[in-house]
């Protein structure tokens, strides 16, 4: 026993060795990173949030919004597509990642971002918004508490977590906002760059889709304090007492803006049912499933995405106001 209990003291102190080296090497490698030259900033109450826009100032606006860890740079072809198509479009860095300005006092919570995107929409005008995984959470917010700036939205394998939580935090969030152990797993995973491919096969279906944009995924993570950033927004992850409107089914009853739903039909991350059940919820206009897809349809099979979306904007168009 005494054997099992030194040979597990060893072993918890190399794993804190190990943590500790990774912190240090997240560090050292985060010595500053250049945005796009294309790149806008839009000044909100909490920081500047870059942009990405393109397509002609007259078209209609449709706003782009990531997933967890990506940023606008993940949109790039979709982007490039609409605003081909005559929209306006406008491809948010949603912070603390991507090249808007990380906030010293952590205000990344749902309800502060849709704060941050109901800014950037006075500044640019109502808009569809078209939310990704953990980031539809922030544009449904936005729709459900000033419907006036959101035309439409359309909702892509959303991760909007547990439904009619217990009243009270999820104990993964409490244990995160201890600064050293958040920070020392986002040096591990999120920001560590051999941990990037593994993590990010690990969301889609199609597992050669992951390699072409791993240096897309990773140029924004060398800005400085980009883990202590991503590590002070990482509780939001598992939030479940924040204070959203979209935490609950009611609430998303309530929703008075148009939707369409657009969903890999092999996503394990926000399986298939959760979208069915969305659907349900928000009185989705259009619902369509993609094949031999997972979590993340705009990288897996871009053609076939491309085409849900346009399905999707062509149901949603003119139906504002009905």
């Amino acid at each position: 026993m005494r054997f099992i209990l030194k040979f597990l003291g060893w072993l918890l102190l190399a794993l804190i060795a190990a943590l500790f080296a990774l912190r240090i090497a997240a560090w050292t490698r985060e010595d500053g990173a250049t945005p796009p030259s294309t790149t806008s900033f839009i000044a909100t109450r909490y920081g500047r949030v870059a942009v990405q826009i393109s397509g002609p100032e007259t078209g209609q606006r449709v706003v782009l919004l990531h997933g967890t860890a990506a940023w606008s740079g993940f949109w790039r072809d979709v982007s490039a597509h609409l605003a081909g198509k005559g929209w306006r479009v406008i491809a948010v860095d949603t912070p603390p990642f991507g090249y808007s300005d990380h906030d010293p006092l952590a205000r990344y919570s749902r309800v502060q971002q849709a704060e941050r995107l109901s800014d950037l929409l006075k500044a640019t005008g109502p808009a569809t918004v078209v939310g990704h995984s953990f980031g539809a959470g922030a544009g449904i917010e936005l729709a459900l508490n000033d419907p006036g700036q959101v035309d439409a939205m359309i909702l892509v394998d959303s991760a909007l977590g547990q439904l009619d939580p217990a009243p009270r935090e999820s104990s993964a969030a409490d244990a995160l906002n201890f600064a050293p152990l958040s920070q020392a797993v986002t040096a591990a995973t999120i920001t560590n760059p051999p941990a990037a491919g593994p993590i990010l096969r690990s969301f889609i279906h199609r597992k050669d889709a992951a390699a072409p944009w791993l240096q897309t995924l990773g140029a924004p993570m060398t800005r400085e304090e980009s883990t202590a950033a991503y590590a002070a927004w990482l509780p939001n992850l598992f939030a479940t007492a924040d204070g959203a409107k979209t935490r609950t089914r009611a609430n998303l009853r309530q929703i008075s803006v148009p939707v369409a739903i657009i969903w890999g039909e092999a996503d394990t991350v926000t399986p298939p049912a959760q979208g069915r059940e969305l659907a349900t919820l928000l009185r989705a206009r259009s619902t369509i499933l993609l094949p031999d897809v997972g979590h993340i349809p705009h990288i897996e099979d871009p053609k076939a995405f491309l085409a849900a979306l346009e399905t999707s904007l062509a149901a949603l168009r003119d139906t504002k106001g009905e």
